[in-house]
């Protein structure tokens, strides 16, 4: 795990990948999971559970954030290279998305969408290039629960390609 001061070559601001207010806030749920998943002694999978309960209240917001889960642990298993996030108590790096935050943030919106073509993608370049049947379908029952709204159609994904990061599996934090 490394703490950067700068944004990665690869960061791009949060506001170029179109997302809905939805997902925008489940990415600030991921990187809190994402968090606890690297730092297990942070608990951060505390603040993923109050900021998704402060978002969309008690009554939806735990069920989103143990929705996510699922899909994170398929990531996890999937994948083997680092997957680089951002701190999310780094108030100054938080309108960044890392390559792999945008790749996973991608995946979710397309398969929100129904869009197929896009979530294929995105799935390849989370897992370095196969197509894994365990994230697809983790992504899918989440997107199926959670589905996009009417009206959100015009926010469509970035589809420019993100550089992988290293050949070993673990979590790194950048801020």
């Amino acid at each position: 795990m490394t703490h950067d001061q700068a944004p990665t070559a690869d960061a791009v601001p949060v506001a170029s990948l179109g997302l809905d207010e939805f997902e925008t806030g489940l990415l600030a749920v991921l990187r809190h999971f994402l968090t606890a998943f690297s730092r297990p002694e942070s608990q951060a999978w505390q603040s993923a559970f109050r900021v998704a309960t402060e978002r969309w209240d008690l009554a939806g917001g735990p069920q989103i954030a143990m929705g996510l889960l699922p899909v994170l642990q398929a990531l996890r298993g999937a994948r083997r290279q680092d997957f680089i996030f951002t701190d999310p108590l780094c108030i100054q790096c938080r309108m960044q998305a890392t390559g792999c935050e945008a790749a996973f943030m991608r995946m979710v919106q397309a398969m929100r969408r129904d869009r197929t073509d896009i979530a294929r993608g995105a799935v390849l370049e989370l897992t370095g290039g196969r197509m894994e049947a365990g994230l697809v379908q983790a992504g899918l029952a989440f997107a199926a629960r959670w589905p996009a709204t009417r009206g959100n159609e015009a926010n469509q994904p970035d589809l420019r390609q993100t550089h992988f990061a290293p050949a070993h599996r673990h979590l790194r934090i950048v801020h």
